[in-house]
Formats: structure tokens, C-alpha cells, sequence
């Protein structure tokens, strides 16, 4: 008799003990796409009157390389209700907890250089996305569930308006989750809260650094303008430099901004897109995004059509 309420006892503590594993493991089969929010709300991304499903546990960051995660004030462009293709759209401002699964896109030679919604220029080489309803700028862990690689995107654009995708990844989003030569991939996608200063308020572990793209040495090239020196900006920083001290010379103009971390951000991208120097100019609340200095203004030129066919369609030659 005690033998087999011993047994019974031994049964029932393996039956808990799988029932406490199962509760604490992550079950996301069907997360958030078209289920009820109630009030007549959707849960998942898409037109009318949607609300992101809530995420039930920690998002973990550990080893994930992307986009370098950063405390970052919502704007008001990009970021108000709209309507595209006939359809009313809703932003969630405020969001702090958010997942979904379903189809992940990704677009790129057809976009690279243009504005996004947040009013920046798309960079198909980095790590942004897309989405339909998150604030701008939002951060998402990206999971490619068809073959577990992962992957941080900043959200900085609006879409995918087309088909049942719930996110557009950038060309180089797509490649670290090996799904560029399929075009679309099954995903799983998790908000990151971030605090002021960096903070993360639902995630843990620390990302991985994103490897970095490869770019020619230093070199030295003739034009039939003149003889200038290119620069690996791998080993460079964006320099900041007062207008004061540019001196009398000639510079390629990118854009001008009061956002000085819009003009960093393009600033950043310059640099991995051209190889000569790239600095932001700071005058009376004004940077500028400038690519020089040069000694003349023929070499000038050709550069900047060669900027332009990189993405920088913008830009013109400036004497400081």
C-alpha cells in the first residue's frame, strides 16, 4: 500500500513538474495576427482599428546583432493616423509591449536612396524595416522561424501595404536572416522598449556587434578633373566641425538639418556609401552632412555625380 501511494505520488509530481515546464516554455503558434482585442479592435498590424498583442515574457537580446538599440524621442512626422491605397491606418503611439507572427518582405534597389516616412534616407545595406503601424522610430528583434536566425531592426518607414506580410525588411536585415534569394520568410517579430538613456524596459542579454561591411582600401584615383584621395571610412568617425573652421574651400553639401541626430544618422550612411571624408558642420542650430574638403571645384564635381548615383541625389558643391 505505501509502495503504490508512493508510486502515485512520484506520478503526480513528474505530471506538475511537465505542467510547470510547459507554462514557463514559449508558445507563440498564432500570436497576435486577426485575433479580437475587443471594441471592435484586431489584434496585429494592418488598416482600422488594430492594437498590438501583448507580449508575456522577455525579450532576449543575447548574441543578436542588428541595429545598435538607443533611447530615441518620437517625432510628429511619420507618426499621425493615415490612409493609403483607399485604407485607414492607426499608429500605435505609446506602444511599450507588442509580438506577431507572419510574412516578412523585403525591399531594396528600387527604394535605396529615397526618403523613408521619418523623413531619412533608406539605406538597403542596414537594418530597418518597415511596418504599418508602430511609432517611428520603434526597434523590433526580427526571428526567422524557418530557420531560427535572428536579427534588431529600426523601424523608420511605413508598409508593407500589399498582400498579408506584416513587416518590410531592409536588404541587409534579409541577409541576416538568410531569406533574400526566397523574397519572404516566416517571422516572428518582438518589440524593444527602450528607456531614456538606453535603458531596456522588456528585453535582457546583450546584442551582438553587427559585422561590418567590407570596403576598398585606401587609393588613390585620377579623373580627367584632377587627382584626389580616397578614404576608408571603416577606420573613421563622422567628425563634427563649426563652420568657423572650414576655411576657404569646397565641399559637397549632403543635406542640412536642426536634427543633428538626423544629420549623424545620414552622416553614417555616407560614410559607408563614399570614400572620402565625411564631416557634420554645426552652424546656429543648423548641420550639414559635408563630403570634402577639395581643392577644386571640378573634382568637386565629379564626385558629386558620383554621390548621386550612390543615393545622394540632393547634393550640390558649396564654397565655405
Amino acid at each position: 500500500m505505501i509502495q503504490k501511494r508512493s508510486v502515485t505520488k512520484v506520478a503526480f509530481l513528474t505530471f506538475l513538474a511537465l505542467l510547470l515546464l510547459n507554462g514557463c516554455s514559449s508558445d507563440y503558434s498564432g500570436v497576435g495576427h486577426g485575433g479580437s482585442a475587443g471594441d471592435q479592435y484586431t489584434y496585429g498590424t494592418g488598416p482600422n482599428n488594430t492594437k498590438p498583442y501583448p507580449q508575456q515574457e522577455q525579450v532576449n537580446l543575447n548574441g543578436v546583432s542588428g541595429a545598435k538599440i538607443r533611447y530615441e524621442s518620437v517625432p510628429k512626422r511619420g507618426n499621425k493616423d493615415y490612409n493609403v491605397l483607399g485604407k485607414f491606418y492607426r499608429v500605435w503611439n505609446g506602444c511599450d509591449s507588442y509580438i506577431e507572427e507572419g510574412t516578412a518582405s523585403w525591399y531594396g534597389p528600387g527604394f535605396n536612396g529615397k526618403a523613408t516616412s521619418l523623413g531619412e534616407i533608406y539605406d538597403q545595406t542596414g537594418f530597418s524595416a518597415a511596418h504599418k503601424n508602430l511609432p517611428l522610430p520603434s526597434y523590433l528583434k526580427v526571428t526567422n522561424l524557418e530557420n531560427g536566425k535572428k536579427v534588431i531592426v529600426r523601424v523608420n518607414d511605413r508598409g508593407p501595404f500589399h498582400g498579408d506580410r506584416i513587416i518590410d525588411l531592409s536588404e541587409g536585415a534579409a541577409r541576416a536572416l538568410n531569406m533574400i534569394g526566397k523574397g519572404t520568410a516566416r517571422v516572428r517579430i518582438e518589440f524593444i522598449s527602450v528607456g531614456f538613456g538606453g535603458s531596456l524596459k522588456n528585453a535582457f542579454g546583450t546584442p551582438a556587434v553587427a559585422p561590418s561591411l567590407s570596403r576598398p582600401a585606401a587609393s588613390t584615383t585620377n579623373t580627367a578633373q584632377g587627382s584626389f584621395k580616397t578614404v576608408n571610412n571603416a577606420k573613421q568617425n563622422v567628425n563634427y566641425t563649426p563652420a568657423a573652421t572650414l576655411g576657404n574651400k569646397i565641399y559637397i553639401q549632403i543635406v542640412a538639418s536642426r536634427d543633428s541626430n538626423k544629420a549623424k544618422e545620414l552622416a553614417d550612411i555616407a560614410r559607408r556609401r563614399v570614400h572620402h571624408s565625411v564631416i557634420v558642420s554645426t552652424s546656429q542650430g543648423i548641420s550639414r552632412v559635408l563630403i570634402g574638403p577639395f581643392n577644386d571645384e571640378n573634382t568637386a564635381r565629379a564626385i558629386l555625380e558620383q554621390a548621386k548615383v550612390k543615393g545622394f541625389p540632393d547634393g550640390f558643391v558649396k564654397k565655405f
